[in-house]
């Protein structure tokens, strides 16, 4: 079976992937990565942070 090309793929497809293969490492050290490396957007505001019901 050949690997799959982890940086290629979107964070939502290697999550995918890691929930379908959770044995495996390498791809869950790729999706690790992605999380540090990648930005992540975020539409939150002060309000959102002080109220505990807004922020789950």
């Amino acid at each position: 079976m050949t690997q799959p090309n982890f940086h290629q793929m979107s964070r939502t497809e290697l999550r995918a992937y890691i929930l379908k293969h959770r044995d495996d490492e390498r791809a869950f050290h790729a999706y690790m990565d992605k999380l540090a490396n990648e930005p992540v957007l975020v539409s939150r505001t002060l309000e959102d942070l002080e109220d505990p019901h807004r922020f789950a």
